[in-house]
């Protein structure tokens, strides 16, 4: 079914690549088919989530299979590669995905973590952190320089759970302590991940390693986070509430929640800092509750009409307490979504597109590789040492193995800001590929043999 969908997207762009062949324009076309072939060939990552892993591995691929084509001089595919018009969209991509995780991430549940999800969460980034920055830097690549160390560091202390929590789902055993310690664990770890991503790429962006130059940068994240976290987090509502006294219809909310996204990681831009930590820290400030007011869908209204008129109290339960509260809760994130289905894909193709596989498939670049992947599973498998013996140890460190989205978001920005060159950025992604595949199955092995 997804090769005729994909057939069908092939047969559909035809006539524009006909357009790119023959108008003035011809740079416009190219995009437009360029395009068409990226967002219509993620689909075939359903093929890999059918397999049981990633989808984000499908838009990898198919980025990679791009930059052989482009390697090859073949088609329109070089000056696609190179065209500053889906670097952009990527970007857009990058930004819209770290605003979707902020959302996901609650700070309210950051009081009610426990103090082992809290321990876990600071092994599990000072551990690879320290790892990247000087055994795999110093002893895998060779490097002296401190901006490549701590990037390398900071890419390795990223995690992304979103694997681990649908393996959970899957094995039946999401309310497990353990488990529950990997959901608290990585809400921490997003957070102060992106924080030592503002500050390693500030100084990047600063071009200095000085102690003037330090103190700038974390004078800059300072104030930036408790603009973000104290102030706007009080005057926000208020703004949004006036603005949606004009109109609190849905095409409004979708408005306030881009342009909100959009505002924050060009002030991120503006002082120095990454767009994406802009993005992420939007997400944060808002809250569903700003919201609730506002004309909810058509369902909404004639759910709530049946358990309004309903006599079965398990009814009006089920409706009220788990469908209508799941829907609030979630609901600025699924307004998102439908914009991320189109721009995440593109950033992960952009990704993809970064690694060259004629020129890397070398020996020394797959070698770099594996170490990093080893090193980026030790520095995670062992967060959970401290737990105590009650808590499933393998469970909590394997659940926080994956680096997935929000490593190659780290990796990317490593490679655009001119940190990471080819071979390295080729040898980042290939651990955020096997870090990826890997978990899924440790974790299975681990409940299966009640491994402790």
């Amino acid at each position: 079914m997804v090769l005729w969908r994909y057939l069908f997207v092939l047969l559909g762009v035809m006539p524009i690549a006909a357009f790119a062949q023959s108008a003035h324009n011809a740079e416009q076309g190219y995009i437009l088919l360029g395009l068409a072939l990226i967002i219509g060939g993620s689909c075939l990552s359903w093929i890999v989530q059918k397999a049981g892993l990633p989808t984000v591995l499908g838009e990898l691929t198919l980025g990679m299979l791009i930059a052989v084509l482009g390697h090859y001089q073949l088609g329109f595919w070089p000056e696609l590669i190179a065209n500053p018009t889906i670097q952009l969209l990527a970007e857009i991509g990058s930004i819209l995905l770290l605003f979707e995780i902020g959302l996901e991430s609650n700070l309210k549940e950051l009081v009610s973590i426990g103090r082992h999800g809290v321990i876990t969460a600071i092994i599990g980034i000072i551990l690879p952190f320290t790892l990247g920055t000087w055994l795999v830097a110093e002893y895998i690549f060779g490097s002296q320089d401190i901006k490549l160390n701590l990037f390398l560091g900071a890419t390795l202390a990223a995690t992304s759970t979103g694997i681990s929590v649908r393996v959970f789902k899957d094995l039946g055993i999401l309310r497990n302590p353990a488990c529950q310690i990997v959901l608290a664990a990585s809400i921490i770890d997003d957070i102060l991940g992106l924080v030592i991503l503002a500050f390693v790429s500030g100084l990047v962006i600063a071009g200095k390693m000085d102690f003037a130059s330090v103190g700038h940068i974390l004078l800059n994240v300072s104030i930036f986070f408790i603009l973000a976290l104290v102030v706007a987090r009080r005057i926000t509502p208020r703004i949004i509430g006036w603005i949606l006294k004009i109109s609190n219809e849905e095409a409004m909310v979708v408005g306030i929640l881009i342009a909100f996204c959009l505002l924050w990681a060009w002030f991120a831009q503006t002082i120095g800092l990454a767009a994406i930590i802009g993005a992420f820290v939007a997400g944060l400030i808002l809250d569903e509750v700003i919201f609730r007011n506002t004309k909810q869908p058509f369902w909404h209204t004639n759910l709530l009409k049946i358990s309004n008129n309903s006599e079965s109290e398990y009814t009006k339960h089920v409706i009220q307490e788990q469908i209508l509260a799941e829907h609030q809760h979630n609901r600025l994130i699924e307004l998102v979504k439908p914009l991320n289905y189109v721009f995440v894909p593109i950033f992960f193709v952009y990704a993809g597109m970064q690694v060259d596989l004629v020129q890397v498939a070398n020996w020394q670049t797959l070698q770099a590789g594996f170490w990093l992947s080893l090193v980026a599973i030790a520095g995670k498998a062992g967060c959970g040492i401290f737990l105590p013996k009650t808590v499933n140890r393998w469970i909590v460190g394997f659940g926080m193995v994956p680096r997935g989205e929000i490593g190659l978001i780290f990796a990317l920005t490593g490679r655009q800001l001119g940190v990471f060159n080819e071979n390295i950025f080729a040898a980042v992604l290939l651990m955020v590929v096997v870090t990826s595949v890997i978990t899924p199955f440790a974790l299975q092995l681990i409940v299966k043999r009640g491994l402790r």
